[in-house]
């Protein structure tokens, strides 16, 4: 009976407090419905965070539907601009019941969200790794072939392999195994190890919910973080679970036994429970947004659990469930605008630049979060041309301009601009103002320059615990924050101070600095540059923190603000020791150096009379050198040459051309151009150096020389057919670097364009020997030559068709062809070498002559033949003239008589009988001259004949 009533007196209580607690909500709104605020401050850059000024367009955009009360603006008289707290309002009473009802609900859901409250397990919060921290469950789990394990987990300091939890049997001790780390998580399913990597990298200090699945008739093992698949896994076995025990924070190598401290978990646990079968993705999903846990539970977290040095706590379920961005706003202290852009890049983010309305109303919401900021920089000047800003990460200019009261007017001298309540306004750049930054992904941050053993010692992630402050917390023992006006990078384990950087160095860490060493690094003490930076494998790191491609590094054009892309290109790193007068090893063991040799012809130009040919070409020697490094090779060649001051520090192959006049041999000098060829892939990158470099094997990316020479090789020439002769010329070279025990030439990689190549490497010294065939053009000898002969034939040739009576004419035009075919023939046979031997040139010029020869020959018997002295003489008497006594009578000697002699003439083959002798003259002469004209061609077609046939068969 006594404790029905005092169940009635705390009933009667409750609803006494909640009807006191109704009243004075109603009396409260009543109140604030009927006073009257103030309608805003001057403008002022201190102005109160209470009392935002809006503009007169926002206004009616976003209150003018307000059904749920009446608002009445009085704007102010310079701007036009109220905020809602600043108002006059009237309000009805069913507005005041309405939102009393609303206040009532909020109060008992706020009360009801302060005492929701989250079991989290604690392990190892100071990061000292044991096997003797973990907690395992009371409950085990029934013999099943399907299976799914899912836990919620915030890791203080990573391990080489941080064992997240661990189903175990007696039959099996990993059933079922979870295990992370930055850039991967490792399902283990009936002992079997599997690497599934992961979209985003784990970060330290934050809520992942991490599951693995396994769906015994598919036989797929899936793995979800943050309720996203992951991958899956294809792991046929045909045994079942066995009854199994949960433990967390260890890896089992014994049932319930035998912990690893290597792979122990730091940090905080909570939601942890196993299903006796496979959840689908649209339960995870739930469970990853703190949903209510799905049937099928044999193992819960919220029974009795055997701890061993861990502990519970209670946390908030918002700070677990909290949905993570990947976008984040920093917030700074004052500083002049240039200050903060560098801070902001460094940090990999930028100051922002409103796009739009909504975007400047987000940026309000920001900034008047805790901490409130009520005026920042934003991240566009015009400090190039009055009047035009440029969005400093863009480069583009702003498109979105809403100006707040009387503003811009600083012309000149206000080049920045700053956000408000009542948006933009431009100011003097040089003034500290507050900033935010805005991070479009929260990046993981690597401090390159230590040595470490493992990679997970270079890795941090970024914090911003208050404004103005920024913290660089390490994934297993490190952190970096300010510290009595420095930056201090500490062991937190240890509590021991590395390395320090005042703030009179640097303000902020991010980039290349000069750290004092307080602790043997690397076995160095002293100063020591280091490099803390959020850049990718892919991006390059700028003495200021700011990132731009590593493609961009070195391609002589300058990304970074201060041009550090640009400074210290050294594209090859020799080791300690290494000789430049020493052939490099071949890759084979053994075996020696193979050289490539191309050459490219330019021009050519024979000399007959000299016996040379003289040589316009490039030629281009690779190698590789398996002793060097490169560093940020770029795909086009060209952007890999060596500086010249370079080239006498690396070994280069050294050719002499043994057949040429004088001595020459190959030279690397400054005509010369020496190029790495990037054919290989970079190494992984070295966090002990203090800098994004891309690192190559000589071994896989080979160099060139390449130079341009003009040489005069020896020519054997065999001119017996000029100039329709056919040459073949060498150029031989010789290795002069080494014997071909160190050094020979390959066939496979030697060309050389249009003329044939023959390698020889049996001898002492590898030779290379090009052969070039060479065709003369004949037509300038045909045109210089030929031609002329031919005209001057014909000219010859109808001198015989003059008149027959001028002889003189007839035999100067033959002669005066004649001396000019001495003449010709005198000029070619000067430019020709002697030789013992006739050149077809010769024949043809000696041809000609005998051919003007005969036409001349041809002119005289035919003028003799006219004057009548190849006429018989057996016409006329040669008998001797007796003389006598006037009436003695002359005896007649008979023609048959003895002792007459006829005339030697009349056997003449060419007399004429018959008619009288001019006559007979003129018969003779028009015979000769017949015979002439059918004599010259058939004489000059039957030379052409076996001329032309001679020379083309």
């Amino acid at each position: 009976m006594i404790i029905i009533i005092i169940i009635v007196i705390v009933i009667i209580i409750i609803i006494i407090i909640i009807i006191i607690i109704i009243i004075i909500i109603i009396i409260i709104i009543v109140m604030y419905c009927h006073i009257k605020h103030s309608t805003g401050q001057s403008r002022s850059h201190a102005s109160s965070p209470q009392c935002i000024r809006w503009p007169a367009q926002l206004r009616r955009s976003r209150w003018r539907s307000d059904t749920l009360r009446r608002i009445t603006y009085t704007p102010e008289p310079h701007t036009g601009v109220t905020h809602p707290s600043c108002i006059s309002y009237t309000c009805p009473p069913a507005t005041v019941v309405v939102m009393g009802t609303m206040l009532l609900l909020l109060l008992v859901l706020s009360i009801g969200d302060q005492t929701a409250a989250v079991k989290v397990l604690v392990l190892q919060e100071d990061g000292v790794m044991t096997n003797n921290s973990w907690a395992q469950s009371t409950v085990t789990a029934p013999r099943t072939p399907s299976a799914s394990a899912c836990i919620r987990f915030k890791v203080f300091f990573f391990r080489p392999l941080t064992h997240v939890f661990s189903l175990t049997s007696r039959e099996q001790t990993r059933e079922i195994n979870g295990e992370i780390f930055v850039d991967y998580v490792r399902p283990i399913v009936s002992a079997a190890f599997y690497f599934l990597g992961i979209t985003e990298p784990l970060q330290v200090l934050t809520w992942y919910h991490y599951c693995l699945t396994y769906d015994h008739t598919l036989a797929h093992i899936s793995a979800y973080l943050d309720g996203e698949l992951q991958g899956v896994i294809s792991r046929n076995t045909t045994r079942w679970f066995a009854e199994a025990t949960l433990v967390l924070g260890q890896y089992s190598i014994e049932y319930l036994d035998a912990y690893t401290k290597t792979r122990s978990f730091s940090g905080q646990l909570t939601h942890a429970g196993v299903w006796s079968r496979t959840l689908s993705p649209e339960e995870i999903t739930e469970l990853a947004s703190c949903g209510p846990d799905p049937p099928g539970l044999t193992i819960p977290w919220d029974h009795e659990w055997i701890l061993n040095n861990a502990s519970f706590i209670d946390l908030p379920e918002d700070e677990i469930c909290e949905k993570k961005t990947n976008s984040l706003y920093i917030k700074f202290s004052s500083m002049p605008y240039e200050a903060a852009r560098k801070a902001c890049a460094g940090l990999g983010g930028y100051l922002p630049v409103p796009q739009s309305l909504d975007h400047a109303y987000e940026l309000i919401r920001v900034m008047y979060e805790e901490p409130v900021m009520t005026l920042i920089w934003i991240g566009a000047t015009d400090e190039l041309q009055e009047g035009f800003y440029i969005n400093a990460h863009t480069g583009k200019e702003l498109e979105w301009f809403e100006w707040g009261s009387n503003d811009p007017n600083g012309l000149q001298w206000q080049n920045c601009l700053v956000f408000e309540s009542d948006f933009l306004h431009d100011y003097p750049c040089h003034v500290s103002r507050t900033a935010m930054c805005f991070l479009p992904t929260q990046r993981k941050w690597t401090l390159r320059g230590p040595c470490e053993e493992d990679t997970a010692n270079y890795k941090y992630s970024l914090l911003h615990p208050e404004q103005g402050k920024v913290e660089f917390r390490g994934y297993y023992q490190y952190e970096i924050v300010e510290e009595d006006e420095s930056w201090v990078w500490r062991n937190v384990i240890t509590d021991e101070v590395i390395a320090r950087l005042p703030f009179e160095e640097d303000r902020w860490p991010m980039g290349r600095r000069n750290w004092t060493m307080k602790s043997e690094v690397c076995e160095k003490k002293g100063t020591q540059l280091l490099q803390l930076s959020s850049c990718t494998t892919s991006e390059f790191t700028c003495m200021d923190g700011s990132c731009v491609s590593r493609l961009r590094r070195c391609d002589r054009r300058p990304d970074c603000l201060d041009e550090s892309d640009e400074q210290d290109c050294q594209l090859v790193h020799r080791p300690i020791g290494y000789h430049h007068t020493l052939p490099p090893p071949s890759n084979v063991t053994g075996s020696p150096l193979t050289v490539g040799l191309k050459m490219k012809l330019v021009s050519l130009s024979l000399s007959d009379k000299d016996s040379y040919l003289e040589v316009t070409y490039h030629l281009n020697m690779t190698w590789s050198d398996l002793r060097l490094l490169f560093h940020n090779l770029k795909s086009a060649s060209r952007l890999n040459q060596v500086p010249v001051g370079e080239h006498s520090r690396l070994w280069t192959p050294t050719l002499t051309l043994v057949n040429v006049r004088g001595t020459e041999r190959t030279m690397v000098d400054d005509e010369a151009v020496l190029t790495i060829h990037r054919k290989g892939q970079p190494l992984d990158d070295d966090l002990s150096m203090p800098e994004d470099v891309n690192v190559y094997l000589g071994i896989e990316n080979h160099l060139s020389v390449e130079r341009k020479y003009t040489s005069q090789f020896l020519c054997d020439l065999n001119l017996h057919l000029y100039p329709f002769d056919v040459q073949r010329c060498f150029m031989d070279l010789e290795v002069l670097s080494a014997a071909t025990d160190f050094v020979v030439l390959e066939n496979n990689s030697s060309q050389v364009v249009s003329v044939a190549l023959q390698i020889n490497n049996n001898k002492t010294l590898a030779e290379a020997e090009v052969e070039v065939l060479l065709q003369r053009r004949v037509g300038y000898p045909i045109i210089s030559i030929y031609v002329p002969t031919v005209i001057l034939l014909i000219l010859a040739y109808l001198s015989l068709i003059f008149r027959r009576n001028n002889f003189e004419a007839r035999v100067m035009s033959a002669l005066t062809v004649l001396l000019v075919l001495a003449a010709l023939f005198t000029q070619t046979s000067t430019s020709l070498p002697k030789t013992s031997y006739f050149k077809m040139v010769d024949v043809w010029l000696l041809f000609s002559i005998s051919l003007i020869f005969f036409v001349i020959v041809f002119h005289v018997i035919i003028d003799m033949a006219s004057e009548g002295k190849f006429i018989s003489m057996s016409s006329r008497s040669l008998s001797p003239v007796k003389v006598a006594p006037v009436g003695e009578v002359i005896p007649v000697v008979s023609k048959d008589a003895p002792g007459h002699l006829p005339s030697i003439i009349s056997r003449w083959p060419l007399s004429i009988d018959g008619d009288t002798d001019e006559e007979k003259s003129k018969k003779l002469s028009d015979k000769l001259f017949r015979q002439a004209l059918i004599f010259i061609p058939c004489y000059f077609s039957a030379f052409n004949f076996i001329y032309w046939l001679y020379i083309f068969a």
